[in-house]
Protein backbone atom coordinates (compact mmCIF):
# COMPACT_ATOMS: atom_id res chain seq x y z
CA UNK A 1 0.00 0.00 0.00
CA UNK A 2 1.28 3.41 -1.02
CA UNK A 3 0.63 5.92 1.88
CA UNK A 4 0.58 9.85 0.08
CA UNK A 5 2.30 12.42 2.10
CA UNK A 6 -1.04 14.31 1.24
CA UNK A 7 -3.06 12.13 3.18
CA UNK A 8 -0.12 12.03 6.02
CA UNK A 9 -1.00 16.34 6.06
CA UNK A 10 -4.18 16.09 5.85
CA UNK A 11 -4.67 13.72 8.96
CA UNK A 12 -1.95 15.63 11.07
CA UNK A 13 -3.78 18.98 10.30
CA UNK A 14 -6.96 17.69 11.53
CA UNK A 15 -5.29 16.03 14.72
CA UNK A 16 -3.34 19.19 15.68
CA UNK A 17 -6.40 21.55 14.89
CA UNK A 18 -8.06 19.23 18.01
CA UNK A 19 -4.86 18.86 19.79
CA UNK A 20 -2.08 21.47 19.22
CA UNK A 21 0.21 18.75 21.48
CA UNK A 22 -0.35 15.59 19.48
CA UNK A 23 3.01 13.17 19.14
CA UNK A 24 3.49 11.77 16.06
CA UNK A 25 3.33 8.25 17.09
CA UNK A 26 -1.02 9.62 17.91
CA UNK A 27 -1.05 11.57 13.98
CA UNK A 28 0.62 8.11 13.18
CA UNK A 29 -1.92 6.20 14.89
CA UNK A 30 -4.87 8.47 12.85
CA UNK A 31 -3.56 7.81 9.86
CA UNK A 32 -3.47 4.42 10.13
CA UNK A 33 0.47 4.08 9.48
CA UNK A 34 3.04 3.34 11.57
CA UNK A 35 5.51 5.22 13.83
CA UNK A 36 8.53 4.23 11.19
CA UNK A 37 6.64 5.17 7.94
CA UNK A 38 5.80 9.12 9.98
CA UNK A 39 9.05 8.82 11.44
CA UNK A 40 10.94 8.06 8.28
CA UNK A 41 9.27 10.80 6.54
CA UNK A 42 8.51 13.45 9.05
CA UNK A 43 11.86 12.45 11.45
CA UNK A 44 10.81 15.45 13.87
CA UNK A 45 7.92 16.99 15.52
CA UNK A 46 8.79 20.38 13.75
CA UNK A 47 9.87 18.42 10.34
CA UNK A 48 6.16 17.64 10.07
CA UNK A 49 4.78 21.33 11.37
CA UNK A 50 7.13 23.10 8.71
CA UNK A 51 5.40 20.57 6.06
CA UNK A 52 2.30 21.33 7.18
CA UNK A 53 2.92 25.29 7.14
CA UNK A 54 3.93 24.93 3.60
CA UNK A 55 1.29 22.53 2.78
CA UNK A 56 -1.35 25.17 3.81
CA UNK A 57 0.09 28.16 2.44
CA UNK A 58 0.12 26.34 -1.20
CA UNK A 59 -3.21 25.36 -0.75
CA UNK A 60 -4.26 29.06 0.16
CA UNK A 61 -1.69 29.86 -3.07
CA UNK A 62 -3.95 27.71 -5.35
CA UNK A 63 -7.09 29.45 -3.88
CA UNK A 64 -5.61 32.76 -4.59
CA UNK A 65 -5.53 31.49 -8.21
CA UNK A 66 -9.35 32.38 -8.41
CA UNK A 67 -8.02 36.20 -7.97
CA UNK A 68 -8.94 38.05 -11.38
CA UNK A 69 -5.74 39.46 -12.33
CA UNK A 70 -7.52 41.46 -14.64
CA UNK A 71 -10.27 44.01 -14.20
CA UNK A 72 -11.16 44.34 -10.69
CA UNK A 73 -14.97 43.07 -11.79
CA UNK A 74 -17.63 42.49 -9.02
CA UNK A 75 -15.45 43.04 -5.75
CA UNK A 76 -18.26 41.11 -3.12
CA UNK A 77 -18.14 38.04 -5.86
CA UNK A 78 -14.78 37.98 -6.21
CA UNK A 79 -14.10 38.22 -2.45
CA UNK A 80 -17.15 35.65 -1.51
CA UNK A 81 -15.68 32.58 -3.71
CA UNK A 82 -12.03 33.11 -2.37
CA UNK A 83 -13.41 33.41 1.14
CA UNK A 84 -15.46 30.17 0.52
CA UNK A 85 -12.28 28.50 -0.48
CA UNK A 86 -10.10 29.98 1.95
CA UNK A 87 -12.31 28.87 4.61
CA UNK A 88 -12.69 25.32 3.80
CA UNK A 89 -8.71 24.72 4.71
CA UNK A 90 -10.07 25.28 8.24
CA UNK A 91 -7.77 23.01 9.74
CA UNK A 92 -4.85 23.35 7.71
CA UNK A 93 -5.00 26.73 8.20
CA UNK A 94 -5.18 26.79 12.26
CA UNK A 95 -1.71 25.90 12.09
CA UNK A 96 -0.45 29.03 10.73
CA UNK A 97 -1.74 31.64 13.11
CA UNK A 98 1.78 32.69 14.23
CA UNK A 99 3.40 31.67 11.97
CA UNK A 100 4.40 35.18 9.78
CA UNK A 101 7.12 36.54 10.98
CA UNK A 102 8.02 33.31 13.12
CA UNK A 103 9.70 31.22 10.48
CA UNK A 104 11.83 32.15 7.72
CA UNK A 105 10.74 29.04 5.80
CA UNK A 106 6.98 29.41 6.04
CA UNK A 107 7.17 33.97 5.21
CA UNK A 108 7.75 33.46 1.66
CA UNK A 109 5.02 31.28 1.06
CA UNK A 110 2.65 33.31 3.23
CA UNK A 111 3.35 36.23 1.26
CA UNK A 112 3.32 34.70 -2.24
CA UNK A 113 -0.33 32.99 -1.17
CA UNK A 114 -1.62 36.25 -0.20
CA UNK A 115 0.44 38.67 -2.85
CA UNK A 116 -2.66 38.39 -5.47
CA UNK A 117 -4.85 39.16 -2.95
CA UNK A 118 -2.72 42.24 -1.76
CA UNK A 119 -2.39 43.13 -5.58
CA UNK A 120 -5.85 42.65 -6.40
CA UNK A 121 -6.94 45.59 -3.44
CA UNK A 122 -4.64 47.54 -5.10
CA UNK A 123 -6.24 47.36 -8.27
CA UNK A 124 -9.62 47.79 -6.68
CA UNK A 125 -8.09 50.77 -4.57
CA UNK A 126 -6.71 52.18 -7.79
CA UNK A 127 -10.18 51.90 -9.31
CA UNK A 128 -11.71 53.52 -6.10
CA UNK A 129 -13.46 50.29 -5.30
CA UNK A 130 -11.72 50.30 -1.98
CA UNK A 131 -10.87 53.43 0.03
CA UNK A 132 -7.59 55.40 -0.81
CA UNK A 133 -6.72 56.06 2.66
CA UNK A 134 -6.17 52.67 4.29
CA UNK A 135 -3.11 51.44 3.55
CA UNK A 136 -2.39 47.96 1.50
CA UNK A 137 -1.12 46.35 4.16
CA UNK A 138 -3.68 46.94 6.29
CA UNK A 139 -6.60 46.14 3.86
CA UNK A 140 -4.74 42.81 3.42
CA UNK A 141 -4.43 41.95 7.49
CA UNK A 142 -7.41 43.20 8.16
CA UNK A 143 -8.96 40.69 5.88
CA UNK A 144 -6.83 37.78 7.63
CA UNK A 145 -7.63 38.54 10.55
CA UNK A 146 -11.32 38.19 9.90
CA UNK A 147 -10.33 34.67 8.52
CA UNK A 148 -8.61 33.69 11.20
CA UNK A 149 -11.64 34.23 13.38
CA UNK A 150 -13.82 32.50 10.53
CA UNK A 151 -11.82 29.63 10.74
CA UNK A 152 -12.06 29.42 14.48
CA UNK A 153 -15.88 29.90 14.80
CA UNK A 154 -16.01 27.29 11.58
CA UNK A 155 -14.01 24.65 13.90
CA UNK A 156 -15.91 25.53 17.12
CA UNK A 157 -18.70 24.64 15.31
CA UNK A 158 -20.33 28.15 15.83
CA UNK A 159 -21.06 29.02 12.39
CA UNK A 160 -20.95 27.13 8.98
CA UNK A 161 -18.99 27.40 6.48
CA UNK A 162 -20.94 29.67 3.69
CA UNK A 163 -22.15 32.05 6.54
CA UNK A 164 -18.88 32.25 8.01
CA UNK A 165 -17.36 33.67 4.57
CA UNK A 166 -20.57 35.93 4.12
CA UNK A 167 -19.18 37.57 7.45
CA UNK A 168 -16.35 37.43 6.56
CA UNK A 169 -16.77 39.47 3.43
CA UNK A 170 -19.82 41.53 4.61
CA UNK A 171 -17.87 43.05 7.59
CA UNK A 172 -14.68 43.93 5.87
CA UNK A 173 -16.46 45.57 2.89
CA UNK A 174 -18.43 47.55 5.33
CA UNK A 175 -14.84 48.97 6.39
CA UNK A 176 -12.80 48.94 3.20
CA UNK A 177 -15.38 50.46 0.76
CA UNK A 178 -15.44 53.83 0.00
Amino acid sequence: MVIKNEAILTTAAQVLAKRPDATLQSIAHAAGISRTTIFNRYPTRDALLEALGVDALQRMGQVMERVPTGPVGDLDEVLLDVTKGLISLGAHAQLLYGSPGQSGGLDSHWEEAFGPLAHYFFRAQSAARLRRDQPLRWLVASYIGLLIAAWDEVGAGELGSVQAARLVVDTWMSAAAP
